[in-house]
């Protein structure tokens, strides 16, 4: 007997909960996905091996041109060598 009302008590609230659930919103249609945009390279890359100190393992850092102005290396100059 007791069985039966908890069986009865449980598929009431699993009923309950199933009807209260929102239905998902469905997925976008193809036509409104947008594809990321394509990056631009900002030019080539120059690798230079620096030493990091207390370290004797070379550590490789590569930037661009601009990138290596900007900590005052001018890697033109090191690549004319």
């Amino acid at each position: 007997m007791k069985s039966t009302a908890m069986l009865a008590a449980l598929i009431a609230s699993v009923a309950g909960t199933a009807a209260s659930a929102e239905p998902k919103a469905p997925p976008p249609p193809a036509a409104e996905l947008t594809a990321p945009a394509p990056t631009v390279s900002p030019g080539p890359r120059y690798c230079l091996k620096m030493e990091v100190p207390g370290s004797l393992i070379l550590r490789r850092e590569c930037r661009t041109v601009d990138g290596w102005k900007a900590h005052d290396v001018d890697v033109v100059a090191l690549v004319k060598r």
